[in-house]
């Protein structure tokens, strides 16, 4: 006998049909009477009781404030091909596209983010700044081995840095970009190499349908049950397909992964354009500029016109009542030289006709400049703003037009490093720190770099924080000049002074490239030079003095290497 009986399904109740309760039937009006006898002390508790038997009734929350306000709801299917071409058009022909791409681009990787080493000594079981040297040596080789072209590149033409920024550039304009790690048989070493993300597809004839590994494909993407990503499929011209693992078979080493441009949800497996939400307006402000521009150069061809005030036959000056260029010459003879005889060419003075003998009622007037549309201007930097705030860019940075106060460019500057720092971390944990890992791995391997423990760990995964011990790094890439230096200087020493934040940080924020360790030998080493040289004295400390407007005291560092 089974005991478990099978609930019957209930009908969803239509809103429509559920009857409104009448307001009147439900609460009668009170009497004076009962009204006079509720203390103020018990107001809640009888408001409470009252409000309990208020009339209700079902209804949606669907956005609508008015029926059918919202119009009708979208099920959006996104169409990959068709954004890319579309984004790869408007960044080869749109000047707006274009911009926004370079100073995102320029801003955000510039000259390339670079490693700095931060291995965590406590997880491994070491002193404290045990591994600074090893970090040091660690930076510097991969800082060698990413400026070697025929070492980094699969193709052997750019830096890892002039990778990023390919990489990144791809990312935004098509979306996302494949990035594949190649193991170099001589250096045995890898190389990067970047596919474009169009060039990711799913192959011809099995869209939709179940591999025989039971695994399927996505745009290009194959996913196993619990949506890994397992391998992407490459589709060239000729409609091949090549088939790349995400992780070696035997390995388990990372071997291709996607770099993203752009935030994407989690059921989504491919990235869309950074410019897909904005795509028509670029293309119609493009268009409306090249319209007012267009109709300028158009009527700037007429220059004037023949206005006539009566009615009588026109004398046509401009095509035959006129004294044409080249029609009047005049001789004189050379005052230097009275053998000489001087010529004088209307045509080489008069670029155009001397209009003589016109009618009466008829007035030449001047074509003024009507051609123009003076409302481009302003049209045009609403929807560069409306565009920015979309893109979390202030029109000040896309546009390169600071006009404003110190504060307002300040702030326009900071709120712009929110995003940029936040890519920063992006980019470095998606497309840097892979490389750095696979990277870190070969020179392991090829007993290069000494990192006891960490092979033997890496094949056990429940040692994995030894792994991310060794390999813990940050990534960090150029910062913006300050407007103002000395200010900038004077609230860090503040901050270092009394301990709120520390010397690493201000080096990482102010200079971006170096750790604090790595700048505190490089001044000993340059203060030795001048000091040897004999730069270092009195009136160099002086003349900072006078520029920071600080006392003697507050400029040790230069005093003690005066002093010795």
């Amino acid at each position: 006998m089974n005991i478990f009986r099978r609930k019957k399904k209930q009908e969803p109740v239509r809103v429509d049909l559920i009857p409104r309760i009448e307001y009147s039937a439900i609460l009668p009006p009170i009497s004076q009477d009962i009204s006079k006898k509720i203390d103020v002390d018990q107001l809640p508790s009888a408001a409470g009781n009252r409000l309990s038997n208020a009339p209700y009734e079902y209804s949606y929350l669907d956005g609508d404030k008015c029926l059918g306000g919202f119009g009708n709801t979208q099920l959006k299917i996104i169409d990959y091909w068709t954004l890319r071409q579309r984004s790869t058009q408007l960044f080869q022909e749109n000047l707006y596209a274009r911009g926004i791409i370079r100073r995102l681009i320029n801003n955000e990787i510039n000259t390339g983010l670079t490693l700095e080493s931060v291995p965590d000594e406590s997880i491994l079981g070491l002193d404290d700044d045990a591994l600074g040297d090893w970090s040091e040596d660690i930076e510097n080789r991969f800082s060698l081995w990413a400026r070697s072209p025929k070492v980094c590149d699969y193709e052997q033409k750019d830096t890892f840095y002039s990778l990023q920024k390919n990489a990144r550039l791809e990312a935004l304009v098509t979306g996302d970009c494949l990035v594949v790690m190649r193991i170099d048989q001589r250096t045995r070493l890898p190389s990067i190499q970047l596919i474009s993300g169009n060039s990711v597809a799913t192959p011809f004839g099995i869209s939709g349908q179940r591999m025989p590994n039971g695994n399927r494909i996505q745009d290009g993407v194959e996913m196993d049950d619990k949506n890994r990503h397992l391998a992407y499929h490459i589709v060239d011209d000729l409609g091949k397909d090549k088939r790349i693992a995400a992780y070696g078979e035997r390995s388990g080493r990372r071997v291709a992964w996607l770099v993203y441009g752009t935030e994407k949800r989690i059921d989504e497996v491919r990235g869309v354009p950074l410019l897909t939400l904005v795509l028509q307006s670029l293309k119609e402000i493009d268009r409306y500029r090249d319209s007012a521009q267009r109709k300028a150069v158009v009527n700037s061809f007429l220059a004037m016109f023949i206005q006539k005030d009566n009615e009588l036959q026109g004398t046509r000056p401009l095509s035959g009542g006129a004294v044409r260029r080249s029609q009047f010459s005049q001789e004189t003879p050379d005052s230097h030289n009275p053998d000489t005889v001087r010529r004088y060419d209307i045509e080489y003075h008069i670029p155009g006709v001397v209009m003589q003998e016109l009618q009466t009622g008829e007035t030449p007037k001047a074509f003024g400049s009507d051609g123009t549309d003076a409302e481009l201007g302003s049209f045009e930097k609403v929807i560069v703003h409306g565009i920015s705030w979309s893109l979390e860019m202030p029109p000040e940075i896309l546009t390169l037009v600071f006009n404003a106060n110190y504060s307002a460019s300040q702030a326009a500057i900071n709120e712009f490093k929110l995003y940029q720092n936040r890519i920063r971390v992006d980019f470095g944990e998606h497309f840097c720190q892979p490389v750095y890992q696979e990277w870190f791995v070969s020179e392991v391997l090829n007993d290069r770099v000494q990192a006891s423990g960490f092979i033997e760990a890496w094949r056990d995964p429940v040692r994995f924080d030894q792994v991310a011990a060794w390999l813990n790094a940050g990534w960090y890439g150029p910062i913006k000049p300050s407007t103002d230096i000395l200010k900038q200087a004077k609230g860090y020493q503040v901050l270092v002074a009394n301990n709120w934040i520390t010397n690493s940080r201000v080096v990482a924020e102010v200079g971006g490239v170096t750790s604090f360790r790595k700048t505190v030998r490089r001044l000993k080493r340059e203060r030795e030079l001048l000091d040897d040289a004999g730069l270092i004295n009195t009136a160099m400390i002086s003349a900072v003095e006078d520029a920071s407007g600080t006392e003697p005291e507050e400029v040790p560092n230069l005093r003690a290497v005066e002093n010795g």
